[in-house]
């Protein structure tokens, strides 16, 4: 699953600490209002100024809407606010809200069916119109018609009503009992601006879509300069329950070529702030100021697209693991300890789900090669292709991944050598694809969302909802015309899945919970409906003088507070 901005609009190197695990873990009737996290409140001098923040990617969309890149959250924290956000250390905080809906506030049902969302009265869109619940019942009618075409739809699709009570309340009834609750509030759209054009058009008008012009996050869209750089302004009308309006003078997204030319960027102090790297790069970062390896609620994985008839067969899914030397690659690719990256789950530590008993299926050549003769293909002249008995020689797979990307071009060879030494080839040339063709969606012709790849090397981020993480193996997701947001890129379609998603879905015993979705994991895994990989840590370059910069490791993003950030002292 791709990472979404900070309207969680969907998903480690070292462990998190434990208040992340039992902030996740919390079941929807108890939690309470976290505390406003440790802000560092700024002095007279120390307040304008430019922050630089960089990628080497650059956003395909400003809009919550229909981002997909995880480029584009990092842009969207700055534009854009909800009712709730989430701090580092993963504890919800009320933004527009007056407080975050709980059991005990009177904010969740106990049966689970109703959340009660109450907003500041002094909300305001960048262009000085009140912001009220109506501006959140449009934002839920646009999210939920197809004619919009969202990024993904799901979760919000299990509200049977959403009601403005009032100017600042709004009222949300469930189809069933729903304990994600949190994970998807509902978020406003600005009515007034946005509600004469046809929901058809939104994705392609550029004010709403790439250069959105009413928004009402701590900052507005001052300068759009494609493929260079963004320039957002302090938005004047700005507020929130718990974060802060800017005291900078500007933040500008600046994006380098590649992965080299942003690290020199940073060296040169081109840039204040960089982010997307990899396990790989971190032997490169070593020894910069601002360094930093923290959790991350992420791994790279391999899927096997299950359209594709030879790997419908779960004999063939197994060898495909059992044959891939996955500490290998973690040795020689990563300069790793296997016991440090290594994953045999879907949801690693810190996620309340974690469950060290469920492994993945360990590298074994010989197994590899009987799994394959279990499933009628004879592989004994390997490195030469399997074959069947009718003298059926096994299809070459296309291993697909992003471009631009040397770890998992890498990654991609191994596999191939792997994967040759059982008989089972693999085709890597014209398989590298750009993040922006790779990830989007199916009514744009992304290479997942309509399968056009039979395994995919690419990363899960996951944020603090288990159901909506592993909603990416419901057969409901797979994409379509029908359900073209879909993020089941795998086209897993198990029935034994889609109950305890919808079982998990409504239990509101966090006890209870646990054991579904546990269960369900060890399924998945037993399924080979995914192979993982090895973790992936969030790594960070951060000027020094910057305050109140906090890694986050959960789907809002490491910009989650990027308004608060200021120059402890002032750099040219």
């Amino acid at each position: 699953m791709l990472k979404k901005g900070r309207l969680a609009f969907a998903t480690t190197l070292l462990m998190l600490l434990a208040a992340v695990v039992a902030a996740c873990g919390n079941p929807p009737q108890t939690q309470t209002q976290a505390k406003p996290y440790d802000y560092k409140s700024p002095t007279g001098d120390q307040k304008g100024g430019t922050v630089i923040f960089s990628d080497w990617q650059f956003p395909d969309s400003l809009n919550p809407l229909f981002a997909t890149l995880v480029v584009d959250g990092e842009i969207e924290a700055g534009l854009w606010a909800g009712p709730t956000t989430i701090t580092s250390d993963a504890k919800y905080i009320a933004d527009e809200a007056t407080e975050v809906p709980t059991v005990d506030n009177g904010g969740f049902s106990k049966d689970g069916l109703t959340t009660v969302l109450h907003l500041r009265h002094d909300l305001k869109w960048s262009d000085g119109q009140e912001l009220t619940a109506d501006d959140f019942v449009y934002a839920m009618d646009t999210l939920l018609d197809p004619n919009t075409a969202v990024a993904t739809t799901f979760g919000y699709d299990q509200m049977a009503s959403y009601v403005a009570t009032d100017k600042y309340t709004l009222t949300i009834k469930y189809k069933a009992p729903f304990a994600a609750y949190l994970s998807y509030l509902p978020f406003p759209l600005p009515k007034h601006a946005w509600s004469s054009i046809a929901n058809k058009d939104l994705a392609t008008t550029q004010d709403v879509n790439l250069t959105p012009r009413v928004t009402n996050g701590p900052f507005v869209l001052s300068d759009f300069a494609a493929d260079q750089s963004i320039t957002l302004v302090p938005n004047k009308y700005y507020v929130s329950t718990s974060l802060h309006p800017t005291v900078l003078d500007k933040a500008v997204f600046k994006v380098f070529a590649s992965k080299d030319a942003l690290i020199a960027g940073y060296q040169a102090g081109e840039t204040d702030h960089a982010e997307d790297f990899t396990n790989a790069d971190i032997k490169k970062l070593t020894g910069l100021p601002g360094l930093q390896v923290t959790s991350n609620i992420a791994y790279e994985h391999i899927d096997l697209n299950q359209q594709n008839p030879v790997l419908q067969d779960l004999n063939v899914r197994k060898a495909i693991e059992e044959g891939i030397d996955r500490c290998q690659i973690i040795q020689t690719v990563l300069s790793a300890d296997c016991a440090q990256l290594g994953v045999d789950t879907i949801l690693p530590a810190p996620s309340p789900e974690f469950d060290p008993s469920i492994k993945a299926l360990p590298f074994n050549k010989a197994q590899a090669i009987a799994d394959l003769k279990t499933a009628g293909w004879d592989c004994s002249a390997a490195p030469s292709p399997c074959k069947k008995a009718d003298g059926t020689v096994f299809p070459t797979l296309n291993l697909a991944t992003t471009s631009g990307n040397q770890q998992r071009a890498d990654v991609t060879q191994i596999v191939k050598q792997d994967l040759a030494a059982i008989g089972i080839p693999i085709n890597l040339d014209g398989q590298y694809y750009p993040a922006s063709v790779f990830f989007t969606d199916y009514s744009h012709g992304g290479i997942l969302a309509t399968g056009k790849y039979d395994l995919s090397l690419y990363a899960y981020v996951f944020g603090l909802d288990t159901g909506g993480s592993l909603s990416v193996f419901a057969s409901t997701e797979i994409p379509s015309d029908a359900s073209p947001s879909g993020g089941n890129y795998t086209r897993v379609n198990d029935p034994q899945v889609d109950q305890a998603l919808t079982d998990g879905g409504k239990e509101l015993d966090p006890a209870k919970r646990h054991t579904i979705y546990v269960n369900l994991l060890k399924h998945l895994i037993e399924q080979v409906d995914t192979i993982p990989m090895y973790l992936r840590p969030n790594v960070t370059l951060t000027n020094t003088n910057i305050a109140n910069f906090f890694p986050n490791p959960t789907s809002s993003g490491n910009e989650w507070n990027i308004a608060d950030w200021f120059f402890v002292k002032k750099t040219q």
